[in-house]
């Protein structure tokens, strides 16, 4: 793949052709056909702005990749980054301009809306622009906007880490969102703070807690502890999970900080709060069912660690008890000296420019007939109770936006705008680090960058918008944003900044100074107790957000909707969580429709039975429930926002109510793993920390290697396979695998695998190649690890001998090939699987125009009636191997890199060559104490090998 050409694709969109064919006599300047080009953009599926590469063939963008080069994520994505390109070519996506008359939505041109939106701002008109978070040149636009029409401009972003701040500007007058450091941390302590899921920036958390987790000879392995209700994936990630009703994380944040006072393991003394922490726990009691020597101990480890860091959520809450929860992370921080060492106030993160609850509620209740609400890139209606109500109070409501959401149709104009994809633009998550954005292809639909709206409406009334004052207006967006990019060098350090897809060489390295403590006394905790539950349907709600849905508004990708949740492994849709001793008071069995009811509003969903959750807790995930946004999102699941709005003083999210619902069948979960438990087959190994130190390399135990020397006459009936040159083999780090998914998300992207349903995955038709099931560790009811498991390309494969045509074959290099022209569908490859990792096409799958054009050329679209599987990306293994000997070189050992490894973030695969002794999975497999193979006793000689978790003592 090269940069070189990507640069005028970005910079010349009539270049960019999509879905037309492609002149041979004599071709565009900058389109090969049949090659690939690479760029470089910002994702924006979240606020966290990781880097992303996004591969170019043919005039399209067909995935998306990390950029390798960009500090947030270094060359990693999440499942959400990953599903990107789904986003972009989604059939649902707004196509046109749509007017609000005679009560429907109907098509207009843009001229019209235009004109109409410029006429009602000159006639008087207040604009007021809710918008998701943005920051630089579109930030500037929206601002100026606002200020020409006398207006206001609100971030508006579901999660806004509002108790965070509220501490923080309590404490040290900085109402921020902090950096935090978990990699040059040796003790994390996070009170329901799910930092690798969704909270602030997951993609490089998860890489630094890997590297902070991870087994290092000689030296001691770093703990994670974690407190809250329910077992998240970040929670099941700990060494130790301390499992609290909601709102009881302020109570074990309090001990915790008065313990730390008390017994001199403090480095800043808070002596003066001893008074506030002791009321706020003779008022709430101590934290039920948490041994006193537990809270001990880990406060005593916490306040002797290295580099400690204690972090708030959870993340969707707001209040009083909240903000509690903050105010004592922050001053455990303080007390450890943790401030200026793994936190730095210095870079703030930009989430910090958010609106709070008391703004927006101001904003929104402020509206009146006088006012024009440009509502951009973010969906209220849905995420926020009430706000439907409170925008259709405006004189008018203007929605600029890619979906046809729950805002959008209340609105009275729908402008469709470019995706993020398409767009010029930049974005910068903290100081320092600007990413670019800039267009990957040509226009799929009618439609028209936000910028450049700002820009013609406030000329159409008159009033132009400049970036300085006296400076003539720029002739669009683009212009605008490269204004602000006037780099030393030119035109030429402009191109290299594009290529590099952004600037982040003046990010400060050093961290900036502790803050000194602002407040005057004691910090104001709330005053109030919990209430106690005394009835069997009462219980606290535990609203947390979803790994793959984030806040909902990725809810019709189709690969999110089928990427399983981590913990529960479900599949289209969400459910409640309660306890087995509720269930039973109840009368509720696994799998019936509950109704869940808040004094805000309620729900019916399928109940969970698990012991996950606390007693008398009831956890639903957001995202889910949409009436509108598409045809994979609406009518699946509920939507759990409808549950919060107010909020008691003893509760984080509200007390509720819970009762057996009426429900058919289309309203049953949808799972993929029904059991976590390994049946006393080792599927899934652990070692001691104390063990594995005293072990040397090669004792891990014995490997059937898929080489010549795997292979011995007392036990295999057929000799080894000759391979040409290679011999490819792969390496799986458990210890590293946090259970994200972004692996099997990736895989989806690369492989063309089907989207099916709900139904077909439900009937056990589900097509990924790669799965990630969660297996209980031993001993452990409330401990999870994961497998990521697809196929293991075996030298002795069970399923190439039972293939009557041939289909399933050993190619020259090892791999397990199918060929799909051949494949009858017998399906005797799958039955003699042991890892039944094959998946059969029971269905010729649609592809609704224009997902078409998200397809990877490079790999064939099966059909019914075919079987398939991984391949370890041989297109991939290929195209390495021509651009090898093109340059007449041999190839280099990681220069062939999977999809599942190029977009993990913890680092988890290794892939290479087991014929060359000095590559690493070579050396991994060769001397590794950890090293197992899955199913080693069938002798079918994978070429994957495991890595075994390295276990310590809990605490």
């Amino acid at each position: 793949m090269t940069g070189g050409s990507s640069i005028a694709l970005a910079t010349d969109p009539p270049r960019k052709l999509v879905n037309k064919l492609i002149p041979k006599v004599i071709p565009p300047e900058n389109i090969r056909p049949g090659s690939w080009t690479v760029f470089a953009t910002t994702c924006r599926e979240c606020p966290a702005g990781c880097g992303m590469h996004l591969s170019h063939r043919d005039g399209r963008v067909t995935k998306a990749e990390g950029n390798p080069a960009h500090p947030v994520n270094r060359g990693a994505l999440c499942p959400r980054g990953q599903s990107a390109p789904q986003g972009l070519y989604d059939p649902d996506r707004l196509r046109e301009v749509l007017h609000r008359g005679g009560g429907a939505l109907r098509p207009k041109s843009w001229d019209d809306a235009l004109s109409a939106i410029s006429t009602r701002l000159v006639s008087g008109g207040r604009a007021v622009i809710l918008s998701s978070l943005q920051t630089g040149a579109l930030s500037e636009v929206m601002a100026g906007f606002a200020s020409a029409f006398r207006g206001e401009l609100l971030y508006y972003e579901a999660f806004n880490y509002e108790p965070m701040r509220a501490a923080h500007q309590q404490l040290f007058s900085l109402p921020v969102v902090p950096h935090h450091d978990l990699e040059g941390s040796d003790y994390i302590l996070s009170f329901a703070a799910d930092f690798l899921e969704t909270w602030v920036s997951p993609v490089s958390y998860a890489r630094q807690f890997a590297d902070m987790h991870s087994f290092r000879e000689g030296a001691p392995l770093n703990r994670m502890v974690y407190v809250g209700p329910r077992l998240s994936m970040t929670a099941s990630n700990a060494d130790s999970f301390i499992q609290v009703p909601p709102g009881q994380e302020r109570l074990v944040a309090a001990t915790l900080l008065k313990l730390v006072i008390e017994r001199g393991w403090q480095k800043n003394d808070l002596g003066r709060f001893r008074g506030a922490l002791d009321a706020v726990l003779r008022a709430a009691g101590q934290p039920p069912g948490v041994p006193q020597a537990t809270l001990l101990q880990v406060a005593e480890s916490f306040g002797k660690a290295r580099a400690p860091l204690a972090l708030a959520g959870p993340l969707a809450a707001s209040g009083a008890v909240a903000t509690d929860t903050a105010l004592c992370v922050a001053l455990l921080n303080y007390a450890v000296g943790a401030l200026g060492k793994t936190v730095d106030f210095s870079r703030p993160h930009a989430l910090s420019r958010t609106a709070r609850e008391a703004e927006l509620a101001g904003l929104l209740g402020s509206l009146g007939a006088n006012d024009v609400v440009f509502v951009h890139d973010t969906n209220p209606a849905f995420s926020r109770n009430g706000a439907a109500a409170q925008l259709r109070r405006a004189g008018t409501v203007i929605y600029l936006g890619t979906m046809p959401d729950e805002t959008a149709q209340l609105s009275d104009w729908v402008l469709p705008i470019d995706s993020p994809l398409e767009s010029w633009g930049e974005y910068e998550p903290e100081p320092g680090i600007r990413g670019l954005m800039q267009p990957g292809m040509g226009r799929i639909h009618d439609t028209r960058s936000a910028g450049d709206l700002f820009l013609d409406i406030a000329r159409l009334a008159r009033r132009p918008l400049s970036r300085k004052t006296g400076e003539e207006p720029p002739a669009d967006f683009a212009s605008w944003l490269k204004a602000r990019w006037s780099i030393p060098g030119g035109e030429a350090s402009w191109t290299e900044t594009l290529r590099t897809g952004g600037e982040w060489s003046s990010r400060p390295e050093a961290v900036g100074a502790q803050p000194p403590l602002q407040v005057k006394g004691a910090p104001r905790f709330a005053a109030a107790g919990v209430t106690p539950l005394a009835k069997p349907d009462q219980a606290e709600l535990w609203a947390w957000p979803s790994i793959m849905l984030y806040d909902g508004r990725l809810a019709n990708r189709g690969w999110l909707q089928e990427a399983p949740d981590p913990i529960s492994f479900v599949v289209w849709g969400n459910w409640v969580d309660i306890t087995p001793r509720q269930a039973e008071a109840l009368g509720i069995e696994e799998g019936e429709m509950v109704e869940v009811s808040t004094a805000a509003g309620s729900l019916r969903a399928p109940a969970r039975i698990t012991q996950e959750v606390g007693q008398q807790t009831v956890a639903v995930g957001l995202g889910q429930g949409h009436t509108a946004l598409g045809k994979n999102a609406k009518g699946i699941g509920a939507n759990a926002f409808v549950l919060l709005g107010g909020v008691n003083s003893g509760s984080t999210f509200a007390p509720c109510r819970i009762s057996k619902a009426p429900g058919g069948a289309d309203d049953r979960m949808t799972t993929t793993a029904p059991s976590r438990d390994q049946l006393h087959r080792e599927l899934l190994q652990a070692v001691p920390v104390s063990e594995l130190r005293i072990m040397k390399p090669g004792e891990g135990g014995r490997l059937d290697l898929p080489l010549r020397e795997g292979y011995t006459p007392e036990k295999d009936m057929y000799p080894g396979h000759e391979h040409k040159k290679h011999r490819w083999g792969m390496a799986i780090d458990l210890q590293r695998c946090i259970g994200c998914g972004a692996c099997a998300v990736a895989c989806y992207a690369e492989n063309n695998i089907p989207v099916i349903g709900k139904e077909l995955v439900r009937g056990g038709r589900e097509m990924a190649w790669l799965r990630i099931p969660p297996y209980r560790m031993p001993g452990e009811p409330l401990r999870y690890a994961w497998l990521p498991l697809h196929c293991q390309h075996c030298d002795a494969a069970p399923c190439e001998p039972v293939c009557p045509v041939f289909a399933a074959v050993h190619n020259e290099e090892g791999l397990n090939a199918q060929i799909y022209n051949r494949c009858i569908g017998t399906r005797y490859c799958s039955n003699n699987c042991p890892y039944k990792v094959r998946r059969f096409n029971w269905i010729n799958v649609e592809w609704r125009p224009p997902l078409d054009l998200q397809l990877n050329p490079e790999v064939t679209v099966r059909t019914r009636g075919v079987m398939e599987k991984c391949t370890f990306c041989v297109q991939r293994i290929r195209q390495a191997e021509y651009r090898a000997s093109r340059e007449r070189r041999p190839l280099k050992d990681g220069e062939i890199v999977p999809a599942c490894a190029q977009t993990c973030p913890t680092g988890v695969f290794t892939f290479g060559d087991l014929l060359d002794p000095n590559s690493r999975v070579s050396r991994i497999a060769a001397a590794e104490p950890r090293r197992y193979q899955l199913l080693h006793e069938l002798h079918t000689k994978p070429a994957v090998t495991f890595l075994r978790r390295v276990e310590v003592e809990r605490g």
